[in-house]
């Protein structure tokens, strides 16, 4: 900064410009910088979604989906493997004197400022949350709060994703200077109600320097600085790479399944047999009696009737008469032509094949390969294969997904890293999660090992 004696911006989000100029009063070169569109607007905020409630209807199809539910928790649980950990960078010298990168593992009980922020800011639970906000949404939203200074951060909390919605982007500049938080923003909510609230908004490229000379300038004192997975053309909102399966309706489809199979259980009649009975039975069966048929009353005739599907009826049902057999009479009609007096049809079981479950299936693996997850892993099996996979399935399967973490993580860390910065602490330290290796018992007798990917 020794080259620079002024600063002038505005804060944007993916988007910003520092203004500086040298010491002979020349601005230098700024990053490139031009209008953000948006047809999705509300009022003064650019809409998540063409109603604003693109997070809220998301998690809706989500929350009935066991598969999305499990991928997602999953690879979450896999992004924050054995929680945070922390390294210092060393470079002893080997016998010939060249040095050589080591990592020591060190606990933040080492460092008494560390300890603290980290036991104020319950930063384990930091961590889980915001690792949830990144893999259902692709973007978090942390807030950091400064001391009265500027000097120092204090404070460093989760804001939920699904609550956070960025201001309208200058149309001129394209920077955006806020970020508006409520939990109504499906209700139309107004801005300026108590429902709603902004915070400044810092762009995520600006290193703590800029950052805390910026806010000293305009008084900020907490500010959101966003971290989020890797945009191609959006302006405002990442699109998560397993969104996919919400906008191809896979997500719909297999929710519909259930839905419909529920509905298919309460209103179809559940009739196995349809039993037919010819009025000339019970003429051709009564003709030699005392009584003729015909002679019966209508109340005796019912019962009569009743007392024959009875019977017809006891004789087909329950696993006593598995096997059974039941005979009918066969008469001719006045053509000579045999015909029976009983007719029993089985009535088709429309659910008894499984009917659907075969789509429900096919979507319920869309789902999981536009997460990354091997559907091995939560027991699954690869589709069109038998059983849920061996243990070497699994085993492989977690490590290759342990291995993708590694830039999901380092999107996570931007949080500890900028934190380690604006607050000075040692540059050594650097911060990574702890990884479970699974291993065969020959190997280790506990089954896994710890390890670290950084």
């Amino acid at each position: 900064m020794d080259n620079y004696n002024h600063l002038a911006g505005v804060v944007g989000g993916g988007s910003a410009v520092l203004m500086f100029t040298d010491k002979k009063g020349k601005p230098t070169p700024t990053k490139t910088s031009v209008a953000v569109h948006t047809e999705d607007k509300k009022g003064e905020i650019a809409a998540w979604g063409g109603d604003n409630n693109f997070p809220q209807k998301l998690l809706k199809e989500v929350r009935k989906n066991g598969a999305a539910t499990s991928g997602l928790q999953l690879i979450s649980d896999f992004h924050y493997g054995g929680g945070f950990v922390l390294f210092q960078e060393q470079f002893p010298p080997d016998k010939n004197g060249n040095k050589k990168r080591e990592l020591l593992q060190r606990s933040p009980s080492e460092f008494p400022e560390i300890k603290e922020f980290f036991r104020y800011n319950n930063l384990k639970r930091f961590f889980r949350e915001t690792i949830s906000d990144l893999e259902y949404f692709g973007i978090a939203f942390p807030e950091y709060i400064l001391s009265n200074d500027g000097n120092k951060i204090i404070e460093l909390h989760r804001q939920k994703t699904a609550h956070c919605r960025f201001e309208l982007a200058n149309e001129k500049t394209g920077f955006i200077k806020n970020v508006w938080i409520s939990s109504k923003w499906g209700d139309s909510v107004d801005l300026k109600s108590k429902f709603a609230q902004s915070v400044p908004l810092i762009d995520s490229y600006w290193p703590a320097e800029k950052v805390r000379e910026h806010c000293k300038k305009h008084g900020i004192r907490k500010f959101i600085r966003p971290v989020f997975y890797t945009m191609l053309d959006e302006s405002y909102y990442p699109v998560a790479s397993w969104h996919t399966a919400y906008y191809s309706k896979w997500i719909q489809v297999a929710n519909s399944i259930p839905e419909f199979k529920k509905a298919l259980f309460e209103n179809q009649v559940n009739i196995k047999y349809h039993i037919e009975i010819d009025e000339e039975y019970f003429i051709k069966k009564y003709q030699n009696e005392k009584k003729s048929w015909e002679e019966y009353s209508l109340k005796d005739k019912n019962n009569i009737r009743k007392e024959l599907v009875k019977f017809v009826d006891e004789s087909l049902r329950g696993s006593k008469n598995a096997g059974k057999s039941i005979w009918t009479m066969i008469y001719k009609d006045d053509n000579g032509e045999h015909f029976s007096g009983i007719k029993i049809t089985p009535i088709d079981d429309k659910l008894k094949d499984g009917s659907f479950l075969p789509d429900a299936s096919a979507a319920n693996s869309e789902i999981l390969f536009s997460i990354s997850v091997d559907p091995t892993l939560i027991g699954a099996g690869i589709p069109g294969g038998l059983g849920a996979g061996s243990g070497s399935d699994k085993r492989e399967a977690a490590t290759i997904l342990t291995a993708r973490c590694k830039p999901r993580r380092e999107t996570t860390l931007e949080t500890f890293e900028f934190t380690q910065h604006y607050n000075g602490w040692d540059d050594s330290l650097i911060g990574g999660f702890e990884d479970t290796q699974l291993t065969t018992l020959d190997k280790n007798p506990t089954g896994s090992q710890k390890a670290v990917n950084i």
